[in-house]
């Protein structure tokens, strides 16, 4: 199986390079606006060659890791030069819908997209991070065969995920990655400033341990048991005086105190709907919880 990348950027060099010391197939190599940016992608695979659009062709696999505004654009500039019939094109991004390969696919080409369920500030911790993690596929059911074989080879997990609205996945994928490295900076914080501030004055080594070890036990246990029976804390014991402490405690940090009350409300539904929690003590934490701001 041949693969090319259109778009060398830290996604597709990470792909790439995968394939490559997976021995998934040959890297074709890559096409790029930027010369230099090609160069270094082709310096981390140690594979491959600089690739002009006709050059797409010759791929079984091409995958399209531009940035999100322009990929659309930049296949319909490709479609009539470098689409070969039956070839799959795969974009990789959680937001877009297949619509924006629609050219690959009147052209000739089978369509469909491959998110990898992994956080890739740059390449290097791409390559070090994705192997195992899930790959979330979406495609026609004739690509989906294709679209799990591919991101085997990738070493990652095939999860199919259907005709779901691609929005709402995103808006899913992003609460939980930067939503959670937000959470984390924002406990941290809370530690670490000093008292007169509105802090605890922690040392930031501990600060950051204390949060890590709560997020990472958390994390392990909602995955474990699920969310329902992993939740703890004064939400599900109904401890509506607990949360009032908190509330006054925060007063002095307008973003804490939002955040709070929000993950509160939303630990209020799940204590509910698994059980936890009377209509008596909902009640009593909503009214609280929906007060007034400051």
């Amino acid at each position: 199986m041949r693969l090319a990348v259109v778009g060398p950027g830290r996604v597709g060099t990470a792909l790439a390079t995968l394939w490559v010391r997976r021995g998934a197939g040959d890297l074709l190599g890559f096409l790029g606006r930027s010369d230099a940016s090609v160069a270094e992608a082709l310096r981390v695979a140690a594979a491959g060659r600089a690739l002009a659009a006709a050059d797409l062709q010759e791929a079984d696999v091409v995958l399209v890791t531009t940035p999100d505004g322009g990929l659309a654009a930049v296949v319909e500039g490709l479609a009539d030069s470098g689409v070969s019939a039956g070839a799959l094109w795969v974009h990789c991004s959680g937001l877009l819908d297949l619509e924006v390969l629609k050219s690959a696919q009147q052209a000739g080409a089978a369509i469909g997209a491959l998110h990898p369920v992994c956080p890739i500030p740059d390449a290097a911790t791409g390559l070090r991070d994705l192997p195992g993690q899930p790959a979330v596929l979406q495609g026609d059911a004739g690509v989906e065969p294709r679209l799990r074989a591919l991101a085997e080879r990738l070493g990652l997990e095939p999860l199919w995920l259907g005709a779901a609205d691609r929005r709402r996945y995103h808006a899913a994928c992003a609460l939980a990655a930067n939503g959670g490295t937000a959470l984390f900076a924002l406990a941290e914080r809370l530690l670490v400033r000093p008292p007169a501030a509105g802090g605890c004055g922690m040392a930031a080594a501990d600060a950051r341990r204390v949060v890590a070890a709560l997020l990472r036990t958390a994390v392990a246990s909602a995955e474990r048991v699920g969310p329902g029976t992993a939740l703890s804390g004064p939400a599900r014991r109904g401890e509506s005086v607990v949360i009032a402490q908190h509330l006054d405690a925060l007063a002095e940090d307008a973003t804490a105190r939002s955040a709070y009350r929000a993950l509160s409300l939303a630990a209020v539904e799940l204590a509910v709907a698994s059980g936890a929690l009377d209509a008596a003590a909902e009640h009593a934490l909503r009214r609280l919880l929906d007060g007034p701001t400051s």
